[in-house]
């Protein structure tokens, strides 16, 4: 199970790229991003089965979401991870 404490705080996030990590079979990866058009950032957070990193990991087995750049979308997407079976 993955747990917020695990993901730092969102200071890190407005200044590192990215925080990665894995709990058993999923490994993440959770960034501050900016969709096209928009002028405030978000989070996303992208998923895919392990053990291999990102780069080694097709594009079809990876799935996105995004939430507000906020503590709350920060657990949104906690939510969201936990319960996505890949």
């Amino acid at each position: 199970m993955i747990e917020r404490k695990r993901l730092l705080s969102i200071g890190y996030y407005k200044k590192a790229p990215s925080f990665t990590g894995s709990d058993k079979n999923k490994c993440y990866k959770i960034e501050k991003f900016v969709e096209e058009g928009a002028e405030e950032p978000v989070f996303k957070a992208t998923m895919w089965p392990g053990p291999y990193s990102s780069e080694n990991t097709p594009e079809e087995q990876k799935i996105s979401n995004t939430a507000p750049f906020t503590e709350e979308g920060l657990q949104q997407l906690v939510d969201w991870m936990n319960a996505t079976e890949l």
